[in-house]
């Protein structure tokens, strides 16, 4: 009976750590308000008097699950800032519909992170189209690659086909716009590492290099023959 209890005991405690955990990363960011907001892409605002409708989704790497959103209502605009994590992308995706309500009205919409402020809507022009995403852009040049990923500095992120099946090569795919936001922080170029691997795992390409905020994109290109190159002529 007392072997029982202790295991109910344990399993009890367990469960109020797992849940802990949960919670601090599904709310607890919020505590740091817009310093703990990421990049994220928007695809649609509809403002009307008491609310803001806006819809997007996480912009690159892994599957991350949005957290939720952190907004503030000053001076007839209003600010918003997303969370996502990886802990979450396994049962959720990174797309966000979102209804804020808002006091007063509201004359333009803000996306907004520790270091960016942009603006996706405004009275007078609507819905403003985002600027295309800066970071990093790899391509291939071989069809039997079935993962790209990234690291630098505690990151680690990638791209992969959600079937698990070999990615289409020949076109730039998106890989993360973070290294953006790292770089400006630092006020200094970021090294990171490319790793291509096929569907056994095995890497078949790697490369290392460094990104400066100030040249906003940069293209790669996996070849044929196992190489990581720059196009620095390339303008997307």
């Amino acid at each position: 009976m007392k072997a029982l209890k202790k295991t109910l005991t344990a399993l009890l405690v367990i469960a109020v750590i797992l849940t802990a955990i949960f919670l601090a990363g599904r709310y607890g960011w919020k505590l740091g308000g817009f310093r703990a907001c990421q990049g994220a892409g928007v695809t649609s605002v509809e403002v009307s008097e008491k609310a803001v409708h806006i819809t997007g989704f996480y912009p690159g790497s892994f599957p991350e699950g949005c957290c939720g959103y952190y907004a503030k209502e000053q001076d007839n605009k209003l600010y918003v800032g997303f969370r996502f994590s990886n802990l979450f992308g396994f049962f959720e995706t990174g797309d966000f519909d979102i209804t804020i309500p808002v006091k007063g009205e509201i004359n333009e919409v803000i996306l907004k992170t520790s270091m960016n402020e942009t603006s996706v809507w405004n009275a007078q022009a609507g819905s403003i189209s985002q600027s295309e995403q800066y970071g990093v852009y790899v391509k291939l040049e071989r069809n039997d690659v079935y993962s790209v990923s990234m690291s630098y500095d505690g990151f680690s992120g990638g791209v992969r086909c959600a079937d698990y099946t070999a990615m289409d090569s020949g076109e730039y795919c998106f890989m993360d716009n973070d290294i953006m936001m790292a770089s400006k922080e630092a006020d200094a170029s970021v090294p990171f590492t490319i790793t291509v691997k096929d569907a056994d795992g095995t890497v078949v390409a790697s490369g290392e290099f460094s990104f400066d905020a100030n040249m906003e994109k940069m293209y790669l290109t996996v070849t044929a023959d196992n190489k990581i190159i720059e196009d620095k002529n390339y303008e997307g």
